[in-house]
């Protein structure tokens, strides 16, 4: 063996040491500091615990792959490129025969980092409504009025439309009221007869509009504010009959 490429061999591998030392520090460094920065923006826009800690693990470990890149090309270097290309269609695989799960990975966490809706919203997604009991990072889970337990993709967040029901308290309600054309109808008068309607909301508060007249008959379309329609609409058709004898009440 010749001692000369022995001697250039060692100092060839000291001085790749060296760099790879230097650049597992850095890495080490740049990755804590990109996890801190990750999760600390995460927790100013609110999103949820979980989601914080995993997004914040998964931006330092792509630091820490990208630094354990680097030092495998620096003592690899030629055969780093077919290294790599091996790498990448290993990849293309798992990805490929992953990818419904990926999908609602990555669709978990943007439920998880958004917050569209939370545990305890009640939703309705798929034609299933019911109240979020969990959310985790593949599914979220359901509870429907009848007692059902329906476990959703969360894939399905990202490509069919939600109706978080609980975002906003009120609902509207209409009822029709049907009077002779002679009489007038005033929002006073509906308020009046809505003002002992416990389920009737306050503010924003009633309103009439003349829907049509025909056959002397004159059709007016009574809205309300409600935290519970049916029985907010309930409560209104009630009190309308009763104010309004005469008149013909349905829901609208």
């Amino acid at each position: 063996m010749d001692p000369l490429a022995v001697r250039d061999a060692i100092l060839d591998y000291t001085v790749r040491t060296l760099w790879a030392a230097v650049v597992v520090v850095i890495t080490l460094v740049v990755a804590r500091a990109v996890r801190s920065t990750t999760m600390r923006m995460l927790t100013r826009h609110r999103a949820h615990a979980n989601a914080t800690v995993l997004l914040g693990n998964l931006a330092q470990l792509g630091v820490i792959t990208l630094g354990a890149l680097v030092v495998l090309a620096i003592y690899t270097q030629g055969a780093f490129g077919w290294i790599l290309t091996s790498f990448s269609v290993v990849g293309i695989v798992v990805g490929l025969s992953l990818q419904d799960i990926l999908r609602n990975f990555f669709a978990g966490l943007w439920v998880l980092v958004e917050r569209p809706f939370r545990i305890g919203d009640t939703i309705d997604v798929s034609g299933y409504l019911g109240l979020v009991e969990e959310i985790s990072f593949r599914t979220t889970q359901l509870r429907t009025p009848d007692g059902r337990q329906v476990i959703v993709p969360n894939g399905d967040f990202m490509t069919k439309p939600v109706v978080n029901l609980t975002r906003f308290p009120l609902r509207r309600g209409v009822a029709m009221l049907t009077l002779d054309a002679t009489s007038e109808l005033s929002t006073d008068a509906v308020k009046e007869a809505l003002a002992t309607v416990s389920a009737v909301a306050r503010d924003p508060a009633p309103t009439v509009e003349l829907h049509r007249v025909a056959s002397g008959r004159a059709r007016y379309q009574v809205t309300f504010w409600t935290p519970d329609h049916d029985a907010g609409l309930a409560a209104t058709v009630a009190a309308l009959r009763t104010h309004f004898p005469d008149a013909e009440v349905r829901a609208g």
